[in-house]
């Protein structure tokens, strides 16, 4: 391989170390493994690195707003044996917890598209090997929670049924005084105790959306 790149680099007048500063294989190697599957990436250093030189505030001025990843807020919870309805209320009022005296609460939902890096992890993961939910009904038990998550389609099932359940009077009630904005796929819903209304359509082709 050496001895044709030398004959290449001399009948076509190229500098050796301008060749040799090109990946050597078929694919750039930062982004993909010699099996050609994708490259995973640590995003936990690089959220060490950003966090580095931040101080934490000792106090949070009011009023003041609150950003919850919808998704890692569902991670911590322990929904084993519980109805999908108990789950709905138990995240709300964490959500509701975590956001402390803020006016306002945005839960920002992951989307999950079918062609993405991220996708490309989960089915190496045998994201899909596990039951599909297409309907959750309220009263229905969770027998395996984890199992449950495991599968892409039953996050985005689940997502779809945490807003559609926070939109009821009961749910409502709870928020009290405070507003909380929800997103879904690519839509943001705004909920208070008397109402619910659509306020945004997102644009990205992100798993992670970020405004709200």
């Amino acid at each position: 391989m050496f001895g044709n790149m030398i004959i290449a680099a001399q009948s076509r007048k190229l500098e050796i170390k301008e060749v040799l500063a090109h990946p050597l294989g078929p694919i750039p190697w930062t982004l993909a493994l010699p099996d050609g599957s994708l490259r995973k990436t640590n995003k936990a250093a690089f959220a060490r690195a950003l966090e580095e030189n931040v101080t934490p505030a000792e106090t949070i001025p009011s009023p003041s707003a609150c950003i919850i990843d919808g998704m890692c807020l569902v991670q911590k919870m322990k929904g084993e044996n519980k109805t999908f309805a108990e789950l709905a209320e138990h995240a709300l009022l964490l959500a509701l917890h975590e956001g402390g005296q803020s006016v306002r609460i945005d839960i920002v939902f992951d989307t999950y598209w079918e062609e993405s890096i991220k996708n490309a992890e989960r089915c190496r993961r045998g994201s899909d090997t596990g039951v599909h939910f297409k309907d959750i009904t309220p009263g229905h038990k969770i027998q395996q929670w984890r199992k449950f998550l495991c599968v892409t389609q039953n996050k985005t099932t689940l997502i779809k049924f945490l807003v559609e359940e926070w939109k009821k009077p009961e749910y409502r009630k709870k928020i009290g005084n405070r507003v909380l904005y929800v997103t879904c796929e690519n839509q943001c819903f705004k909920i208070n105790k008397d109402s619910w209304e659509a306020v945004l359509v997102l644009q990205s082709s992100q798993e992670e959306i970020g405004r709200a």
